[in-house]
């Protein structure tokens, strides 16, 4: 075979192999492409329809305060009686006669010697004016005042104020004269007054207007209006009119009357708890802030 043959032979093979080749890599092509198309399909999350929008909030509907009604305490006076009277048994009520009670057993053995010197030199201007002060009178006068002023100014919480303070002297008259004529205890010799002496019910009116404005105007207020009633109940005592022991319980039945009126009012309460503790037991006082 000359040269031109030789070539002619090696052409012809290297086109058969061309022409076997190429439909192989034809069809890899084709399936790579294929894979390549395919890839992002499957890849792609399933399109889903998105979720309905949320209704808009419904706002609430609009608070309507309706004020209290207007205090009424001479109008409606029997029915304020009854509803303080149904207050009145409580076992704070029960604590605090108990622990007066109490006080007033304690002291009662020194009723006569506290009696004849106190009153040794006579009736002097500062208890005469702490007894004045604690005038059934003085104290109902107070509180009208205050209802009037309130009602004439317009300012509900005054208003609300002399209201509980005129309710509070009812009921403690109502208690007052009742353990009166119950332990019918005469008054000490010498002393005028027509009336029986266990208990005093100066002091009992003046703390009944302190247990109001303890509830009212809290502490600070509290305390000087105790201070007052101390004072008046000393008066008493120094003037001849009451025993130690009188005043010690009026003090206690006072409280009681001014506390059942002011349930559920003002800002602040002082409230009493017997608690156990080791070899006895204890008294706890608590002032609870509204």
């Amino acid at each position: 075979m000359n040269d031109r043959g030789l070539a002619l032979a090696c052409f012809l093979t290297l086109g058969a192999a061309t022409v076997t080749v190429s439909p192989t890599a034809a069809a890899a092509q084709s399936v790579a492409a294929g894979e390549t198309a395919a890839a992002p399909a499957e890849a792609a999350p399933p399109q889903t329809q998105p979720p309905p929008p949320l209704p808009p909030p419904v706002p609430p509907p609009p608070l309507v305060t309706v004020p209290p009604a207007p205090d009424r305490p001479f109008t409606q006076l029997f029915q304020n009686l009854v509803r303080d009277a149904k207050r009145l048994p409580s076992i704070e009520t029960a604590v605090t006669l108990g622990i007066g009670g109490g006080l007033a057993l304690a002291v009662h053995p020194a009723d006569d010697y506290v009696y004849e010197h106190v009153t040794a030199n006579g009736p002097r201007p500062f208890f005469q004016l702490g007894s004045t002060i604690g005038d059934g009178w003085a104290q109902v006068g107070f509180a009208v005042g205050s209802y009037g002023t309130g009602l004439i100014a317009k300012n509900r919480e005054l208003t609300h104020f002399g209201s509980d303070l005129i309710r509070a002297q009812v009921l403690n008259v109502v208690v007052t004269q009742g353990v009166k004529f119950t332990v019918r205890r005469e008054r000490p010799e010498g002393a005028s007054g027509h009336s029986y002496s266990m208990p005093s019910g100066h002091t009992s009116s003046a703390f009944a207007t302190a247990a109001v404005v303890w509830r009212h105007y809290g502490w600070k207020a509290g305390v000087p209006a105790s201070f007052v009633g101390a004072w008046v109940g000393a008066g008493r005592v120094q003037l001849g009119k009451h025993y130690l022991s009188d005043v010690v319980f009026g003090a206690a039945v006072g409280t009681v009357a001014g506390r059942s009126v002011t349930i559920g009012h003002g800002r602040s309460q002082l409230a009493l708890a017997p608690a156990p503790v080791r070899g006895g037991a204890a008294l706890m006082f608590t002032l609870v802030e509204r």
